[in-house]
């Protein structure tokens, strides 16, 4: 028997396929398109599907394809589209990143108010959410608002192509700003606001819920049976900390693509003055906490490109560059500071420059920047209680020993890598893995599908040496704050 889980994301698709025993034996892979255009950022949903079919065969390709049993998705979120009441697109997809809509976000946060927005759904009004985004097709493509039966994101329309059931889970729902988590239903105030009903919007199930098997026509683009389950997926950080293994009260995930999330399981939803972003856990009972550092690996990729070396050679040189840099500063704010600052309008800073100091210096400074900003997001989770031994650490960065044992030393917490990098479809396949019975839970299921590596951190002197640091960092990103107020 195999499990597919199915991973849905900005610039692509990919699928993994696992045995009955938790083993990810094979994968897939297809790109597709972003189209820009200023503050428009949009895509084609059938490029979405197109590139499923071709991962699900890519992934197949060398097995009985008739023993798959099961599928499910984790999913990129808020990109919507307007569609007809068969889940046809009557018009682009605008993403996650099109920022079209912040009057409307505005309108929002005075009208409804940010802060009751932010207690029903767990997310700030923000203009690349769907809220906002409704409401602008409202006010500049009437027409467009009036034919559209349905308003759906990623997640529904692959449920919909796949089953035919427009089904979205609550982690997709809540970041769309119209889901009351607390009381697990569409807020009618929001709606009626929007100028919406429920009607228009899909429904509601659990993460991991049974939605159905594959249609004829999906089975035969796929080259499966009519008789795989499709088990409801999640957004795609949720899938990742389940497919890294954060299924427990108080375990950690840090995502370290682009954008580095912090994302933690609690027993109760977790509302902060700094709106940390609670939503429900795919395992019943908990919830998740997110907060997102937007100026982390995209800080180095713009390094990266400006020095033109790779990242395997900054990794190599800046490793020996620790007392060099010691007084060597970078705000990594290359796109503004996230959590927990929520100031967009600040930019990178670099302190303490002088001759002696070349561009591994300033790599080894960048980095230590970002980790320094995690650990920032990591004292917002402890001053609520949250006491923060490990943290299972997933993407880019996470393949840089130097960065994951920098951000170790400064944090305290134990680092474990994941061997397993596509960790989205690996929740994903989890889902399906405990939907079929194959596991009794997801922690059982952790047991035998997630598997990591512990790093070592074995120079007793760098906590010392990065306690001081950090804590002049801080010092100086309070001057830059009162400045700029």
């Amino acid at each position: 028997m195999y499990i597919i889980g199915l991973d849905v994301g900005t610039t692509g698709t990919k699928a993994v396929v696992a045995d009955e025993g938790g083993n990810i034996i094979s994968g897939g892979y297809r790109e597709y398109p972003l189209h820009s255009d200023g503050v428009r950022v949009t895509q084609n949903a059938h490029d979405w599907w197109d590139a499923a079919v071709y991962a699900v065969r890519e992934a197949t390709r060398s097995l009985d394809a008739g023993k798959v049993a099961g599928i499910s998705l984790s999913t990129q979120a808020a990109s919507m589209l307007c569609a007809d009441g068969d889940g046809n697109p009557l018009g682009e997809v605008i993403t996650w990143m099109d920022s079209r809509a912040s009057r409307e976000a505005e309108r929002l946060s005075h009208e409804i108010g940010a802060e009751n927005i932010y207690r029903t759904s767990g997310w700030l009004p923000n203009p690349v959410l769907d809220a906002a985004k409704i409401l602008w097709i409202r006010e500049n493509e009437p027409r467009l608002f009036a034919s559209a039966e349905k308003f759906i994101s990623t997640l529904e329309y692959m449920n919909m192509k796949l089953c035919g059931r427009c089904v979205i889970d609550p982690t997709n729902a809540a970041m769309r700003q119209m889901y009351d988590i607390g009381k697990k239903e569409w807020n009618g105030e929001i709606l009626d606001f929007l100028g919406i009903n429920e009607d228009r919007l899909p429904e509601v199930l659990p993460i991991g819920a049974e939605i159905g098997n594959l249609t004829d026509s999906a089975a035969e683009q796929l080259g499966l049976s009519k008789k795989v389950k499709v088990f409801n997926g999640a957004h795609d950080q949720y899938c990742a900390a389940v497919g890294c293994g954060a299924v427990c009260e108080g375990d950690m995930l840090l995502a370290t693509g682009t954008t580095w999330v912090v994302l933690g399981v609690t027993k109760a939803p977790l509302y902060t003055d700094s709106h940390i972003s609670p939503g429900i856990h795919p395992v019943s009972g908990l919830y998740g906490a997110l907060a997102s550092i937007v100026s982390a690996g995209s800080a180095l990729n713009w390094y990266k490109k400006i020095i033109d070396r790779d990242f395997k050679e900054i990794d190599s040189m800046a490793q020996s560059r620790r007392d060099s840099a010691r007084d060597l500063f970078v705000m990594p704010y290359v796109c503004g500071a996230g959590f927990p600052h929520m100031r967009p309008d600040m930019r990178g800073v670099m302190l303490g420059l002088d001759a002696g100091h070349d561009r591994y210096d300033i790599a080894r400074a960048l980095m230590e920047g970002v980790a320094f900003e995690a650990a920032g997001v990591l004292d917002g989770f402890a001053e609520r209680g949250m006491s923060i031994k490990k943290l299972m650490r997933t993407g880019g960065a996470a393949r840089s020993e130097l960065w994951s044992s920098i951000v170790g030393y400064v944090t305290g917490c134990d680092i474990y890598r994941m061997r397993e990098k596509e960790t989205c479809c690996v929740g994903a396949a989890m889902t399906a893995a405990v939907g079929l019975g194959l596991f009794s839970d997801y922690g059982q299921c952790r047991e035998t599908m997630v598997h990591s590596e512990r790093l070592r951190l074995d120079d007793a002197s760098s906590y010392e040496f990065y306690r001081e640091k950090r804590s002049r960092y801080d010092t100086l990103v309070g001057g830059i704050k009162s400045i700029l107020q």
